[in-house]
């Protein structure tokens, strides 16, 4: 350390110096010093000939500020503290600390500066009396693009939105995601995870991090996490993984002689239509009655002498529950007619479900597997899809939609129906058709509320009676068509099950004499959302095992489905969008699936 004079020409204000938010009232200080003088030294270290001023940014600008008065010049001499640019790093962070509260881009710049010197955050913390989580956070944010920090610095970019963009480390990608989000969030978390699992989930916590990385699966870091929570970055992968683990789980099911076993993603949609079957309890053997009385006995003494919360009374306890487990198992008889369902509950464990497969009428929509082919929301997607095409040929045919129009009335008012059992509603509710587009990129249907609402623009809001009457009797009978249509309801809620009101549907839709396959035809992305093991069913069913069994051997997902969707046969259609299935063939079922329609109606009215 050595104390020189040097020319003011000779300083630099220096990029170590941390404050780089401009300080307030520079010119106060150029005041001050042209009162009383330079009162303490400038601090700075010598590079490139030059002499970098790290500590006293603000008496340097104090100095500049004078020069532009002409009350100094760069010539002039002033008492300049020397350091290493070592300790440069350290002392500057150090006084403005001291100072004032620093600005969050400053303490990114400045405590990624000091990490680079070999300093870790706890020696940072201790340091400057700053806690080790804001370090760590500061540290985090370092990792941002360059041009973000100075964003931060200028509060044009919230430190919520640049945690949320430290989940990708390309810093070009930060940028252009920044911008496309407007530095929202939310926007920005939803546009870096959209394709990644969260690690987090309940499949991924199924598969497990070892499995997933053993298979080469990758982990985007949540850097804000607590742990190493994240992304899995391959999707695809986990549900392989989870499928496979869930399928021998259910193979030792089967092995057992369960007259069925059900193994899906999702807990099956169905389960609370069959009857439930519990494990039967059997008699104690001698040895384990036996032991019941002396762990019985043991308790009792304990509890005497110690109290009942001794601490030794516990491992009693469990193995007396554990004995009593041991009694209860299903029997043989159980086993033959009855059925297993296992799935991925939400914490990531094994959800199971035990029920009487033979006394339960097989699904009609599905296939003859016992597993069906298209999960909840998929299905509800393609019961979304036929409702579309069925309103576009109720809008296509006045005289149609007058008769589906006055069945709805005379089945209300005549027959005492209840509206939620018939496919139109009349309470001028439009049915909510949409679904993703990539679900319809094979399609050409416009959504009847949309052509309605273009052909039919010029209808006032004020005056509507009067426009209405002066219509021609077509466009008169145009809109009744267009506007029944929008209420034709054949939609299936996500887990639900079709009911009286869907049977009714499908004899509106057979009427309409349309032909779905000319209207729609199944895309990649139908198949991209099946399951592996629906895909290799889906194929022996329409194909043959052949073909079945040489796409088995596929190992990527995406790869299955392309190929897949080669091998069907030209028209072919998934069997929930067939005309026809969701037909009822005993009418002495109507008064289940009338049960079944009030908590469609429900689950509908909450949705």
């Amino acid at each position: 350390m050595a104390i020189i004079t040097a020319k003011l020409s000779q300083l630099r204000l220096s990029p170590l110096n941390q404050r780089r938010i401009k300080p307030s009232a520079i010119e106060s200080m150029a005041d001050d010093i042209h009162a009383h003088g330079l009162l303490q030294n400038l601090v700075a270290y010598e590079e490139d000939g030059l002499l970098w001023v790290f500590a006293g940014g603000r008496r340097y600008r104090g100095l500049k500020e004078l020069v532009k008065r002409k009350k100094v010049r760069n010539s002039d001499l002033f008492p300049v503290e020397v350091r290493s640019k070592e300790e440069a790093i350290e002392l500057s962070l150090a006084e403005n600390f001291q100072r004032e509260d620093m600005h969050p881009a400053d303490s990114i710049r400045a405590f990624a500066a000091l990490r680079d010197t070999g300093m870790d955050a706890e020696e940072i913390a201790a340091r400057f009396g700053q806690a080790v989580s804001f370090v760590y956070k500061m540290l985090r944010l370092s990792a941002l693009a360059p041009v973000l920090i100075d964003l931060i610095a200028k509060d044009q970019l919230t430190l919520e939105a640049a945690r949320a963009l430290t989940l990708t480390d390309d810093h070009d990608f930060q940028v252009k995601v920044c911008k496309a989000a407007n530095g929202q969030a939310h926007t920005i978390r939803r546009m870096l995870t959209t394709e990644k699992v969260d690690t987090t989930s309940g499949m991924f916590l199924f598969v497990g991090r070892e499995a997933y990385e053993a298979k080469g699966g990758s982990i985007t870091v949540d850097l804000f996490s607590q742990g190493d929570e994240g992304f899995a970055d391959s999707p695809e992968l986990v549900q392989e993984l989870a499928e496979e683990k869930l399928e021998t789980i259910a193979a030792e099911y089967r092995s057992i002689g369960w007259h069925e076993v059900r193994a899906e993603i999702e807990r099956p949609y169905d389960l609370y239509m069959k009857g439930s079957m519990y494990p039967a309890t059997r008699e104690p053997t001698e040895a384990e009655a036996e032991r019941m009385t002396v762990l019985a006995a043991e308790i009792e003494a304990i509890a005497d002498d110690e109290g009942e919360d001794s601490q030794r009374i516990e491992p009693l306890v469990d193995e007396q529950e554990a004995i009593m487990e041991g009694q209860r198992a299903f029997t043989g008889e159980q086993v033959s007619v009855g059925g297993v369902a296992l799935w991925i509950a939400r914490d990531g464990t094994l959800g199971r479900s035990f029920y009487r497969a033979k006394a339960e009428p097989k699904p009609k929509a599905s296939h003859d597997g016992p597993t069906p082919l298209y999960s909840n929301s998929l299905l509800a997607d393609l019961s979304r899809i036929k409702t579309q095409i069925v309103q576009e040929a109720v809008a296509a045919d006045p005289a149609l939609a007058l008769d589906v129009l006055l069945d709805s009335l005379a089945g209300q008012l005549l027959h005492g129906a209840h509206s939620y059992q018939l496919a139109v509603e009349v309470q001028a509710k439009a049915i909510a058709t949409d679904v993703a587009d990539e679900l319809m990129a094979t399609s050409d249907v416009q959504a009847v509320e949309e052509v309605m609402a273009n052909r039919f623009a010029a209808v006032p809001e004020d005056g509507r009676f009067e426009a209405i009457r002066a219509m021609t009797g077509d466009d008169k009978m145009a809109l009744l068509a267009g506007l029944v249509a929008m209420t034709v309801d054949g939609t299936v809620f996500s887990g639900g099950s079709p009911g009286q009101r869907h049977h009714q549907f499908e004899q509106i839709a057979r009427a309409s004499g349309v032909d779905i396959a000319a209207r729609w035809t199944a895309p990649i992305a139908l198949f991209d959302k099946m399951r592996r093991a629906a895909l290799i069913t889906l194929l022996t069913d329409e194909v043959g095992a052949a073909s079945a069994e040489n796409c088995a051997t596929i190992k990527k997902k995406a790869d299955l489905a392309v190929n897949v969707a080669g091998r069907l046969p030209a028209g072919w259609l998934p069997v929930p969008i067939k005309i026809g299935a969701f037909d009822q063939a005993d009418e002495s079922k109507d008064q289940e699936g009338d049960m079944i329609d009030e908590e469609d109606m429900a689950e509908n009215e909450d949705a």
